[in-house]
Protein backbone atom coordinates (compact mmCIF):
# COMPACT_ATOMS: atom_id res chain seq x y z
CA UNK A 1 0.00 0.00 0.00
CA UNK A 2 1.47 3.28 -0.89
CA UNK A 3 1.27 6.71 0.64
CA UNK A 4 1.87 9.69 -1.27
CA UNK A 5 2.36 13.19 -0.06
CA UNK A 6 0.53 15.86 -2.01
CA UNK A 7 0.56 19.81 -1.62
CA UNK A 8 -3.74 20.95 -2.53
CA UNK A 9 -3.57 24.11 -3.76
CA UNK A 10 -6.30 26.54 -4.36
CA UNK A 11 -6.87 30.44 -4.92
CA UNK A 12 -8.81 32.77 -6.18
CA UNK A 13 -7.45 36.18 -8.41
CA UNK A 14 -5.95 38.57 -5.78
CA UNK A 15 -4.67 41.97 -6.81
CA UNK A 16 -1.20 43.04 -7.52
CA UNK A 17 -0.42 44.42 -4.07
CA UNK A 18 -3.56 43.47 -2.57
CA UNK A 19 -5.21 40.41 -1.23
CA UNK A 20 -8.76 39.50 0.15
CA UNK A 21 -8.15 37.95 3.63
CA UNK A 22 -10.43 35.87 5.73
CA UNK A 23 -9.31 35.19 9.23
CA UNK A 24 -8.85 31.70 9.16
CA UNK A 25 -9.12 30.75 13.13
CA UNK A 26 -11.89 29.03 14.55
CA UNK A 27 -14.28 31.82 12.74
CA UNK A 28 -13.12 33.44 9.75
CA UNK A 29 -15.46 35.96 9.82
CA UNK A 30 -13.79 39.16 9.27
CA UNK A 31 -12.12 40.24 5.73
CA UNK A 32 -9.19 43.15 5.36
CA UNK A 33 -6.55 43.68 3.10
CA UNK A 34 -3.27 42.36 3.64
CA UNK A 35 -0.12 44.11 1.97
CA UNK A 36 2.38 41.98 3.75
CA UNK A 37 3.68 38.52 3.46
CA UNK A 38 4.36 36.35 5.93
CA UNK A 39 8.15 34.35 5.56
CA UNK A 40 7.50 31.48 6.37
CA UNK A 41 5.21 29.51 3.68
CA UNK A 42 1.81 27.90 4.70
CA UNK A 43 2.15 24.54 3.66
CA UNK A 44 -1.00 22.32 3.09
CA UNK A 45 -0.17 18.92 4.31
CA UNK A 46 -2.42 16.27 2.74
CA UNK A 47 -2.24 12.60 2.31
CA UNK A 48 -4.16 10.06 1.01
CA UNK A 49 -3.97 6.61 -0.08
CA UNK A 50 -4.10 5.19 -3.99
CA UNK A 51 -5.77 2.11 -2.76
CA UNK A 52 -8.31 3.63 -0.71
CA UNK A 53 -9.05 5.97 -3.90
CA UNK A 54 -8.74 2.90 -6.80
CA UNK A 55 -11.29 1.17 -4.15
CA UNK A 56 -13.47 3.71 -4.40
CA UNK A 57 -13.74 4.51 -8.12
CA UNK A 58 -14.33 0.63 -8.78
CA UNK A 59 -17.03 0.86 -6.18
CA UNK A 60 -18.38 4.12 -8.46
CA UNK A 61 -17.05 2.21 -11.49
CA UNK A 62 -19.38 -0.97 -10.50
CA UNK A 63 -22.66 0.48 -9.11
CA UNK A 64 -23.32 3.33 -12.00
CA UNK A 65 -21.65 1.39 -15.02
CA UNK A 66 -21.53 -2.17 -15.00
CA UNK A 67 -24.66 -3.40 -13.32
CA UNK A 68 -26.87 -1.41 -15.21
CA UNK A 69 -25.38 -1.89 -18.86
CA UNK A 70 -25.47 -6.35 -17.37
CA UNK A 71 -29.11 -5.78 -16.76
CA UNK A 72 -30.31 -3.89 -19.73
CA UNK A 73 -28.41 -5.32 -22.58
CA UNK A 74 -28.98 -8.62 -20.61
CA UNK A 75 -32.54 -8.30 -20.34
CA UNK A 76 -32.74 -6.60 -23.91
CA UNK A 77 -31.25 -9.29 -25.71
CA UNK A 78 -32.37 -12.26 -23.68
CA UNK A 79 -36.16 -11.56 -22.35
CA UNK A 80 -38.98 -10.44 -24.15
CA UNK A 81 -39.30 -7.37 -20.96
CA UNK A 82 -40.64 -4.09 -22.83
CA UNK A 83 -38.44 -1.30 -22.83
CA UNK A 84 -40.34 0.10 -20.26
CA UNK A 85 -39.91 -2.40 -17.80
CA UNK A 86 -35.77 -2.92 -18.36
CA UNK A 87 -35.23 0.84 -17.59
CA UNK A 88 -37.20 0.49 -14.70
CA UNK A 89 -35.30 -2.51 -13.46
CA UNK A 90 -31.32 -0.97 -15.07
CA UNK A 91 -32.42 2.44 -12.94
CA UNK A 92 -32.94 0.61 -9.67
CA UNK A 93 -29.24 0.21 -9.79
CA UNK A 94 -28.20 3.87 -10.54
CA UNK A 95 -27.50 5.79 -7.20
CA UNK A 96 -27.08 2.48 -5.04
CA UNK A 97 -22.82 4.09 -4.35
CA UNK A 98 -25.07 7.22 -2.79
CA UNK A 99 -26.99 5.11 -0.71
CA UNK A 100 -23.73 4.01 1.40
CA UNK A 101 -20.95 7.23 0.98
CA UNK A 102 -23.57 10.01 1.35
CA UNK A 103 -25.14 8.62 4.71
CA UNK A 104 -21.62 7.85 5.85
CA UNK A 105 -19.68 11.30 5.22
CA UNK A 106 -23.48 12.75 6.82
CA UNK A 107 -22.74 10.64 9.58
CA UNK A 108 -19.10 12.18 10.24
CA UNK A 109 -19.96 15.36 9.70
CA UNK A 110 -22.81 14.96 12.09
CA UNK A 111 -21.34 12.86 14.62
CA UNK A 112 -17.57 14.27 14.88
CA UNK A 113 -18.56 17.46 13.94
CA UNK A 114 -15.65 19.33 16.38
CA UNK A 115 -13.28 16.86 14.56
CA UNK A 116 -14.34 17.93 10.67
CA UNK A 117 -16.95 20.24 10.84
CA UNK A 118 -16.82 23.70 9.44
CA UNK A 119 -15.05 26.13 11.45
CA UNK A 120 -16.63 28.77 13.52
CA UNK A 121 -20.19 26.57 13.91
CA UNK A 122 -20.93 24.05 15.75
CA UNK A 123 -24.43 23.69 15.01
CA UNK A 124 -25.01 19.99 13.72
CA UNK A 125 -27.30 20.76 10.98
CA UNK A 126 -25.12 23.36 9.29
CA UNK A 127 -23.66 21.07 6.66
CA UNK A 128 -20.57 21.83 4.29
CA UNK A 129 -20.43 23.36 0.65
CA UNK A 130 -19.89 19.52 -0.41
CA UNK A 131 -22.43 17.69 0.88
CA UNK A 132 -25.18 20.44 0.63
CA UNK A 133 -24.48 20.55 -3.57
CA UNK A 134 -24.38 16.63 -3.45
CA UNK A 135 -27.65 16.29 -1.69
CA UNK A 136 -29.09 18.82 -4.24
CA UNK A 137 -27.68 17.29 -7.42
CA UNK A 138 -28.91 13.71 -6.23
CA UNK A 139 -32.46 14.91 -5.50
CA UNK A 140 -32.32 16.40 -9.28
CA UNK A 141 -31.06 13.14 -10.85
CA UNK A 142 -33.37 11.21 -9.17
CA UNK A 143 -36.32 13.54 -11.59
CA UNK A 144 -35.70 11.57 -14.62
CA UNK A 145 -34.72 8.28 -13.22
CA UNK A 146 -38.52 8.39 -11.52
CA UNK A 147 -40.40 9.95 -13.71
CA UNK A 148 -39.08 8.61 -16.75
CA UNK A 149 -39.68 5.13 -16.82
CA UNK A 150 -43.20 5.52 -15.94
CA UNK A 151 -43.94 7.87 -18.93
CA UNK A 152 -42.41 6.76 -21.00
CA UNK A 153 -39.66 8.84 -22.11
CA UNK A 154 -36.49 6.79 -22.96
CA UNK A 155 -34.30 9.71 -23.82
CA UNK A 156 -35.09 11.74 -20.74
CA UNK A 157 -34.33 8.86 -18.77
CA UNK A 158 -30.72 9.28 -20.55
CA UNK A 159 -30.62 12.53 -19.28
CA UNK A 160 -29.73 11.60 -15.54
CA UNK A 161 -26.33 11.89 -15.75
CA UNK A 162 -26.61 15.95 -17.01
CA UNK A 163 -29.02 16.56 -14.21
CA UNK A 164 -26.53 15.87 -11.88
CA UNK A 165 -23.25 17.58 -13.18
CA UNK A 166 -25.54 20.73 -14.60
CA UNK A 167 -26.47 22.02 -11.13
CA UNK A 168 -23.28 20.96 -9.77
CA UNK A 169 -21.60 23.61 -12.81
CA UNK A 170 -23.79 26.00 -12.54
CA UNK A 171 -23.28 26.45 -8.62
CA UNK A 172 -19.67 26.68 -9.92
CA UNK A 173 -20.70 29.28 -12.57
CA UNK A 174 -22.21 31.37 -9.58
CA UNK A 175 -19.72 31.53 -8.19
CA UNK A 176 -17.01 32.93 -9.96
CA UNK A 177 -18.89 36.13 -9.68
CA UNK A 178 -18.59 35.88 -6.25
CA UNK A 179 -21.82 37.32 -4.22
CA UNK A 180 -22.68 37.62 -1.00
CA UNK A 181 -23.18 34.47 0.57
CA UNK A 182 -27.21 34.95 2.22
CA UNK A 183 -26.33 31.83 4.55
CA UNK A 184 -23.15 29.93 5.60
CA UNK A 185 -20.50 27.87 3.17
CA UNK A 186 -18.55 25.81 4.46
CA UNK A 187 -16.35 28.14 6.95
CA UNK A 188 -17.19 31.24 5.53
CA UNK A 189 -19.99 32.76 7.61
CA UNK A 190 -23.03 34.73 5.89
CA UNK A 191 -22.62 38.32 4.48
CA UNK A 192 -19.16 37.68 3.11
CA UNK A 193 -17.78 37.17 -0.23
CA UNK A 194 -18.42 33.59 -1.76
CA UNK A 195 -15.00 31.86 -2.59
CA UNK A 196 -14.63 30.05 -6.20
CA UNK A 197 -16.46 26.73 -5.51
CA UNK A 198 -13.18 24.88 -6.30
CA UNK A 199 -11.77 26.20 -2.74
CA UNK A 200 -14.81 25.08 -0.18
CA UNK A 201 -14.53 22.07 -2.30
CA UNK A 202 -10.79 21.31 -1.17
CA UNK A 203 -11.72 22.45 2.38
CA UNK A 204 -14.71 19.97 2.52
CA UNK A 205 -12.95 16.77 0.71
CA UNK A 206 -10.06 17.09 2.68
CA UNK A 207 -11.24 18.21 6.16
CA UNK A 208 -14.08 15.24 6.01
CA UNK A 209 -13.82 12.73 3.65
CA UNK A 210 -10.03 12.65 4.31
CA UNK A 211 -9.79 12.69 7.56
CA UNK A 212 -7.47 16.06 7.73
CA UNK A 213 -10.70 17.34 10.13
CA UNK A 214 -10.66 20.94 10.71
CA UNK A 215 -6.97 21.87 10.99
CA UNK A 216 -7.25 21.59 7.20
CA UNK A 217 -9.40 24.01 6.95
CA UNK A 218 -7.47 26.57 8.77
CA UNK A 219 -4.30 26.32 6.76
CA UNK A 220 -6.52 26.27 3.68
CA UNK A 221 -7.87 29.68 5.00
CA UNK A 222 -4.05 30.74 6.01
CA UNK A 223 -3.13 29.87 2.18
CA UNK A 224 -5.95 31.64 0.87
CA UNK A 225 -4.82 34.76 2.74
CA UNK A 226 -1.24 34.40 2.30
CA UNK A 227 -1.30 34.16 -1.74
CA UNK A 228 -2.81 35.74 -4.37
CA UNK A 229 -1.78 33.40 -6.99
CA UNK A 230 -3.70 30.80 -5.00
CA UNK A 231 -6.69 32.83 -5.43
CA UNK A 232 -6.33 33.28 -9.08
CA UNK A 233 -5.53 29.22 -9.04
CA UNK A 234 -9.16 28.63 -7.23
CA UNK A 235 -10.49 31.18 -9.55
CA UNK A 236 -8.80 29.44 -12.48
CA UNK A 237 -9.98 25.84 -11.56
CA UNK A 238 -13.44 26.78 -10.95
CA UNK A 239 -13.57 28.23 -14.47
CA UNK A 240 -11.92 25.01 -15.83
CA UNK A 241 -14.83 23.08 -14.66
CA UNK A 242 -17.65 25.33 -15.25
CA UNK A 243 -16.54 24.56 -18.74
CA UNK A 244 -16.05 21.35 -18.50
CA UNK A 245 -19.59 20.34 -17.08
CA UNK A 246 -20.95 22.27 -19.84
CA UNK A 247 -19.11 20.51 -22.41
CA UNK A 248 -20.01 17.16 -20.68
CA UNK A 249 -23.98 18.43 -20.82
CA UNK A 250 -23.57 19.54 -24.00
CA UNK A 251 -22.43 15.81 -25.32
CA UNK A 252 -24.51 13.89 -23.13
CA UNK A 253 -27.64 15.79 -24.66
CA UNK A 254 -26.71 15.35 -28.00
CA UNK A 255 -26.23 11.88 -27.90
CA UNK A 256 -29.28 10.95 -25.69
CA UNK A 257 -31.65 12.09 -27.95
CA UNK A 258 -29.88 11.44 -31.40
CA UNK A 259 -29.04 8.07 -31.19
CA UNK A 260 -30.95 4.97 -30.82
CA UNK A 261 -31.66 3.79 -27.33
CA UNK A 262 -29.64 0.48 -27.61
CA UNK A 263 -25.86 2.71 -27.92
CA UNK A 264 -26.93 5.57 -26.13
CA UNK A 265 -27.22 3.82 -22.43
CA UNK A 266 -23.84 2.43 -22.10
CA UNK A 267 -22.21 5.48 -23.93
CA UNK A 268 -24.08 7.71 -21.14
CA UNK A 269 -23.30 6.12 -18.35
CA UNK A 270 -19.15 5.12 -19.04
CA UNK A 271 -18.75 8.66 -20.41
CA UNK A 272 -19.63 10.04 -17.11
CA UNK A 273 -16.32 8.45 -15.89
CA UNK A 274 -14.49 8.62 -19.20
CA UNK A 275 -15.62 12.73 -18.70
CA UNK A 276 -14.54 12.78 -15.16
CA UNK A 277 -10.94 11.20 -15.32
CA UNK A 278 -10.01 13.30 -18.70
CA UNK A 279 -10.84 16.44 -16.84
CA UNK A 280 -9.33 15.39 -13.65
CA UNK A 281 -5.87 15.39 -15.44
CA UNK A 282 -6.93 18.39 -16.98
CA UNK A 283 -7.11 20.09 -13.85
CA UNK A 284 -3.84 18.25 -12.27
CA UNK A 285 -1.78 20.05 -15.40
CA UNK A 286 -3.39 23.10 -14.53
CA UNK A 287 -2.66 22.99 -10.60
CA UNK A 288 0.39 21.89 -11.18
CA UNK A 289 1.00 25.06 -13.25
CA UNK A 290 -0.52 27.30 -10.69
CA UNK A 291 1.51 25.38 -7.89
CA UNK A 292 4.85 26.58 -9.65
CA UNK A 293 3.70 30.03 -10.07
CA UNK A 294 2.62 30.29 -6.60
CA UNK A 295 6.05 29.23 -5.55
CA UNK A 296 8.21 31.45 -7.89
CA UNK A 297 5.83 34.52 -6.37
CA UNK A 298 6.70 33.80 -2.97
CA UNK A 299 10.75 33.27 -3.47
CA UNK A 300 10.37 37.04 -5.54
CA UNK A 301 8.12 38.40 -2.20
CA UNK A 302 10.77 37.21 0.11
CA UNK A 303 13.12 38.52 -2.10
CA UNK A 304 11.88 42.33 -2.01
CA UNK A 305 11.25 41.63 1.78
CA UNK A 306 15.03 41.31 2.50
CA UNK A 307 15.79 44.09 0.11
CA UNK A 308 13.59 47.42 0.88
CA UNK A 309 14.89 49.47 -2.78
CA UNK A 310 14.19 46.59 -4.77
CA UNK A 311 10.45 46.32 -3.39
CA UNK A 312 10.39 50.23 -3.95
CA UNK A 313 11.89 49.73 -7.91
CA UNK A 314 9.14 46.59 -8.06
CA UNK A 315 6.03 48.90 -7.13
CA UNK A 316 7.36 51.33 -9.47
CA UNK A 317 7.48 48.81 -12.30
CA UNK A 318 5.04 47.33 -11.86
CA UNK A 319 2.77 51.01 -11.85
CA UNK A 320 4.53 51.92 -14.64
CA UNK A 321 3.45 48.75 -16.55
CA UNK A 322 -0.08 49.20 -16.03
CA UNK A 323 -0.06 52.55 -17.62
CA UNK A 324 1.90 51.74 -20.66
Amino acid sequence: MSRTNSKVDAREQGGDSKQEKTTPSESPTTTSTATTTSPVFPELHFEYQYLHIFLYALFLLICNVVIPCVLFYSLIGLTHLTKKTVIGISSGALGISSCFDSPARLYRLVRHRRDYGPLGDDTWWHLDFSMWIYTIALLIFAIPLAIAPAIPLFNFFLMSAVMLVGPLGFIFFISLFRPKLPFPCSSDPAGTKMKPAVFYVIEDVASVDFKHGRQFRRDLYERWNASPPFQKLMMNLTLYWTISAAIYCGVTAAVSWATPLEFAFGWTLGQLFVWARLSALGCRILSKKGLRKEREWWAREMEHQKDPQCSVELKENTFADRHV
